[in-house]
């Protein structure tokens, strides 16, 4: 039976040259009828070898589609594409270049990634993933780089020197033990992946991903050729499922509303293979091993000699020290099945690892299947995402009661507190929860009710701006205790007074502290920035903003009697009274954020 219909356009395979983007490739050729299919991949052989393989294939069959290539490493920046991890880390000026893409606040890093430079060179409507992210983020093996920084700095400790020719490679396990942690790089690229997404007109995202084991547990005897138990295939684990888990936040992350030129939200699904991938084919192959360098190279057999066992053993020795078998250059060639990304298995490996109650495998023409028919919309129970969003807890009636409930008896004990002059400051926000911005608007909020005496939304929408202004001024003269408190949490009063001041305590909240202590450069642009973002803000323009959402508040108010229960929904404040929490938790789930995006809960 044919799926074909007009379900994609445009398709985008990221890690399109291995065995299983190939086979998307063809069955989304065969069901979808897109225009065209990019294959992205690591190495411009790959993606070649792969157009090349496709295009001959679309001739054979009659498929009108356009076949094209993209090489490159969507994990780094297009500044440092083409250059061995090896190379980067080695280079300082590079190094930096690659730390800052990792570990730097800048918001606007995702603009130099290349997976965003992939999606918006090509502008496709479906993207699918194939790419074993855990695998790629994982395998750069943090625990063997911090044990090998540890025996670095205790043989330097023990000569009591610094200096000298061992200082180098310390120095370079260092810069790899800060970009080889796994977490960082998942997050990084999953920030880039919302801002590509976002920014452009992908109506479907399907991810191919991994549990890491095969669907085996913690005892799996497979591993990458490390000793079991393996700490790094638990790490693949890791962050195979941290993987999932950001994917799941980024299904339930609304688009941006009334901007035609941004995405309005894309449909993300996950299938994670629970087996062994294979096979890709079968027959005579030239076997690889780590080789000193650190990568895999071409095997030629050696002569073994015999050695005696004394105090120690070298267990990674040159082998161009080593002469060769049978005084000849013989290459360790054998048959058996080349898997792919998991690499190449002679035959008693293959029949061990998919023999019953092991890995097993499936074939990456079943995965394919699945991710074109989750492209169609098709119900297929394999989506993971899908999955975890059927079994998660969602709200409760009991815990709306008691929210309601809690809310009065804070406020009760609150006004207890204050007819016995307990000394205590008012309950607005201490900063423990959410970004600045939480505080600073929770704190503009109270202040605009306190210092107006308006407690209802149509008290305030009478009040002018320029009243707001002088009143919330008038109130913090006459109570320092919550100009202290506001300060004393780290949030800044900005003002407009003979230029632009701030009113501040030992600790700002933002901007964030630099690393070194030092003072972070000030400009017009950085001062709006975080007026916006985390300081109250007394300047009348703010005024005038807050004018507006209280308008935009009233004119939300639902009619229930005419429309009953329909007439609900995120867009409605529901109450007439002004409580600074209720319209803070509005204005964040209906005001477009920096991000461009609206918080509106997806259920």
């Amino acid at each position: 039976m044919s799926l074909r219909r007009s379900a994609a356009e445009r398709l985008l395979i990221l890690g399109g040259g291995g065995m299983v983007g190939l086979q998307v490739a063809r069955e989304a050729a065969r069901e979808l009828d897109p225009s065209e299919i990019i294959i992205s991949g690591l190495t411009e052989a790959e993606v070649n070898d792969a157009v090349e393989t496709l295009s001959k294939e679309a001739a054979e069959n009659g498929w009108n589609i356009r076949f094209s290539g993209a090489a490159g490493d969507i994990f780094l920046p297009v500044s440092l594409q083409g250059r061995a991890r090896q190379d980067l880390v080695a280079d300082g000026k590079l190094f930096d270049e690659l730390f800052n893409d990792i570990f730097a606040p800048d918001p606007d890093a995702w603009k130099s990634s290349a997976l965003y430079e992939l999606i918006d060179r090509h502008k496709p409507d479906v993207v699918v993933d194939c790419i074993n992210t855990a695998t790629a983020i994982s395998y750069q093996d943090v625990y063997t780089t911090s044990r090998k920084v540890k025996v670095l700095l205790d043989r330097l400790e023990s000569e009591g020197s610094l200096t000298g020719d061992r200082v180098a490679p310390f120095v370079q396990s260092i810069r790899e033990l800060l970009i080889a942690q796994g977490v960082p790089q998942i997050v990084r690229h999953m920030l880039f992946l919302q801002r590509a997404l976002q920014q452009s007109a992908v109506r479907v995202y399907v991810k191919v991903g991994t549990t890491g084991t095969g669907g085996m547990g913690m005892n799996i005897p497979y591993t990458h050729s490390e000793d079991k138990p393996s700490a790094t295939l638990l790490s693949k684990s890791a962050i195979g499922f941290a993987h999932t888990g950001l994917l799941f936040l980024l299904a339930r992350t609304p688009g941006a509303e009334n901007d035609s030129n941004v995405n309005q939200g894309t449909i993300v699904k996950e299938i994670k293979p629970g087996a062994m991938i294979g096979f890709k084919r079968l027959g005579l192959s030239h076997v690889k091993v780590t080789g000193p360098s650190g990568r895999r190279e071409p095997a030629y057999l050696v002569e073994p000699r015999q050695e005696r066992l004394g105090d120690a053993v070298n267990p990674r020795e040159d082998p161009s020290g080593w002469r060769s078998f049978d005084n000849r250059r013989v290459p360790l060639r054998m048959v058996g099945a080349d898997t792919g990304e998991n690499g190449f298995f002679s035959i008693g490996e293959f029949q061990a690892i998919t023999y019953p109650r092991q890995m097993e495998y499936v074939t990456p023409e079943e995965v394919a299947r699945v991710a074109v028919l989750e492209i169609l919309g098709s119900s297929t129970g394999r989506d993971v995402l899908s999955a975890i969003d059927g079994a998660i807890t969602e709200p409760s009636y009991r815990a709306g009661v008691l929210r309601d409930h809690a809310c009065r008896e804070m406020v009760r004990i609150e006004a207890m507190l204050d007819a016995t002059g307990e000394e205590a400051v008012p309950s607005i926000a201490v900063g423990h929860l959410g970004p600045p911005r939480l505080s600073k608007m929770l704190i503009e909020a109270f202040l605009l009710r306190e210092a107006t005496g308006q407690t209802t939304v149509e008290g305030l929408l009478a009040v002018d701006a320029g009243e707001m202004l002088e009143a919330v001024e008038r109130y913090l003269t006459a109570n320092p205790r919550v100009a202290s408190l506001i300060a004393t949490i780290g949030i800044p009063i900005l003002r407009e007074s003979d230029g632009l001041t701030i009113t501040r305590g030992p600790r700002l909240n933002i901007p964030v502290a630099a690393p070194d202590g030092s003072p972070i450069p000030l400009d017009a642009e950085s001062i709006e920035k975080f007026g916006h973002s985390g300081w109250v803000d007394l300047r009348r323009k703010n005024f005038d903003t807050w004018k507006d959402r209280i308008a935009r508040i009233a004119e939300s108010r639902p009619d229930i009697a005419a429309y009953g229960s329909a007439s609900f929904d995120p867009s409605r404040y529901m109450s007439d009274a002004f409580i600074p929490g209720d319209v803070v938790g509005w204005l964040l789930t209906n005001e477009v954020d920096e991000m461009g995006m609206v918080g509106h809960r997806l259920y």
